[in-house]
């Protein structure tokens, strides 16, 4: 198929704008559906083009934005909310949520009950009295503290603490979100529970996740990024999760993920012996600080919650005393 100069012109703006492309006249625009037709363009949504290296080449969060910042483009007084938000504030989000925006609901956008605004397969319209809006990446969206108490007032408590953690991390009061959520209507149970436990301890939202399973298993908050020094090294070592039981014995669980492994900037040249050589000295410098007990898991062994909760329990974490 031969070269459309034009169309490649607009698309290597939007690509250097990290957008999606809205075409800008009808030859362009049929350009781009003749290459559809072939699988050389993707259309995440109607009147929405993207070169489908690139595509495949983005993870969820990055589509969306992509799509998002594109129909900022578009319409420029439309104010995003939702996941849409979340992700353009760089919250931590499940990819799988991401994914069924992609492909299943759609994009929420916040506006005034006055004037016609009629939703469609691909965008979902919330009226609200008043509409604030905040610019990012030049996008406006929702405010930082009203997207959350949105998504995490619609979502499952471990997704919506993980989100949660974040934004208190990044200097959101719960006081804040709260409010946000009384003001719009959106205060339920689901979002009193993450708001009761959420803190800015996680440093990722892979700590914050586990954080919330643990709790949704029925075990104690842990305390979280405790640091512990080995007497007879004297390095310093910080936990990811600390519990104390009654007898006064402390247990620790780490959570490990394959890019401790891969990534080049966390083995630091090191070889995998040399790396478990080092988990192994960390632990015996943490049992000499006085931990009894140290569990390593995985992103993975959140899944199976009967295996995780058995695997806690027998290491003796303790439960509390009503499930959460």
């Amino acid at each position: 198929m031969r070269d459309h100069a034009e169309m490649s012109r607009q698309l290597d703006e939007a690509e250097r704008e990290r957008r999606c492309l809205h075409p800008i006249g009808n030859p362009v625009r049929k350009a781009l559906l003749r290459r559809a037709r072939t699988g050389e363009i993707e259309t995440p949504m109607p009147g929405l083009f993207v070169r489908a290296e690139l595509w495949k080449s983005l993870g969820p969060v990055e589509q969306l934005k992509y799509v998002v910042r594109a129909l900022a483009q578009w319409h420029p007084d439309w104010v995003f909310a939702g996941v849409a938000a979340a992700c353009m504030h760089g919250l931590w989000i499940e990819y799988g949520v991401v994914r069924r925006i992609l492909h299943g609901p759609a994009i929420t956008v916040v506006c005034t009950p006055k004037g016609t605004h009629c939703n469609s397969v691909h965008i979902e319209r919330k009226h609200r009295a008043h509409v604030r809006s905040v610019v990012v990446d030049g996008v406006r969206v929702t405010p930082l503290a009203q997207t959350v108490a949105e998504c995490t007032a619609a979502m499952s408590f471990v997704d919506g603490t993980t989100m949660a953690c974040c934004a208190l991390r990044k200097g959101v009061r719960a006081e804040l979100i709260m409010i946000c959520a009384v003001e719009n209507g959106l205060m339920n149970d689901g979002l009193r529970k993450v708001l009761q436990y959420a803190n800015a301890n996680a440093e990722n939202g892979g700590e914050a996740k586990a954080f919330a399973v643990f709790i949704e298993c029925g075990f104690v908050p842990p305390a979280q990024q405790v640091e512990f020094v080995d007497p007879q090294t004297g390095r310093r070592y910080r936990v990811d999760y600390l519990w104390r039981t009654a007898d006064d014995r402390l247990i620790v669980v780490e959570l490990d993920g394959l890019v401790k492994y891969t990534d080049p900037a966390m083995v630091q040249g090191r070889t995998l012996g040399g790396i478990i050589d080092d988990e192994r000295e960390r632990t015996e410098g943490l049992q000499r600080a006085g931990v009894h007990a140290v569990i390593r898991i995985r992103m993975e062994d959140l899944v199976d919650r009967r295996e995780l909760a058995r695997k806690l329990a027998e290491a003796g974490v303790p439960m509390m005393r009503q499930a959460a």
